[in-house]
């Protein structure tokens, strides 16, 4: 799933979301020239660039960051970096105190997931870290007795576990807010470039993993085993 988007004054002008077998690095620049062309808009129109962090797929990730920099490097844009799972939180309207939960497929029976808290004027307050957790350990990470949200793709996968584990506590958001948009990731960047006006740094910003890579944990394992030897 990816997806491109442009945003004036907090709101999408135009948004293309794809969900194919095509990898991102064939689709995206296309994608890209093709909706502004479609909006008659040109690179010196641009202020600002966003892109999501992750987690998610780690190619996924590295390649849309990857042309976010490019692109903020040719253009001299600022570039601000959005977690996923911020982004995908945001789209649950819900009551003061309530918890929100996203929750997305990370493969190996795990997912990613965070736990955000609504304050006043509905805004998101991120009460645990990023992690990837088994769908089963869920129920431990929420307050007890308190209503969560629960959306995103990891719940086409492991809804009944979740509604198992949590009862009564658990409100499950509609399939159609399942995926991140990329509106959402922009928006997130407006607003938070609207507060302080600090891009983040190009050269250093990194993907959120949150967990190592297939590679690294071979690694790793290889490394215990001849330390043993």
């Amino acid at each position: 799933m990816g997806g491109v988007a442009l945003i004036r004054d907090g709101q999408p002008v135009a948004e293309v979301g794809l969900a194919s077998k095509e990898t991102h690095s064939r689709r995206l620049m296309v994608i890209i020239k093709w909706l502004m062309q479609r909006l008659g808009s040109d690179w010196s129109d641009l202020d600002l660039l966003a892109v999501s962090l992750g987690p998610g797929s780690f190619t996924g990730l590295r390649i849309g960051l990857a042309t976010a920099k490019g692109l903020a490097f040719a253009l001299g844009l600022p570039l601000i970096g959005v977690p996923t799972l911020d982004a995908l939180a945001s789209h649950v309207v819900a009551c003061k105190g309530d918890l929100v939960c996203p929750v997305l497929d990370a493969r190996k029976s795990q997912v990613y997931t965070a736990i955000y808290q609504i304050r006043n004027f509905g805004e998101l307050e991120k009460i645990s870290p990023y992690q990837a957790i088994f769908p089963e350990e869920l129920a431990a990470f929420v307050p007890y007795d308190q209503r969560v949200l629960l959306l995103g793709g990891g719940l086409l996968l492991y809804l009944d576990i979740f509604v198992n584990g949590l009862g009564d506590q658990a409100v499950i958001v509609p399939n159609h807010m399942t995926h991140v948009r990329a509106a959402s990731v922009g928006i997130l960047a407006e607003l938070r470039w609207q507060k302080d006006r600090r891009p983040d740094d190009f050269k250093t910003l990194k993907p959120i993993y949150v967990r190592l890579s297939e590679a690294e944990e071979n690694k790793l394992a290889l490394q215990e085993q001849e330390s043993l030897l």
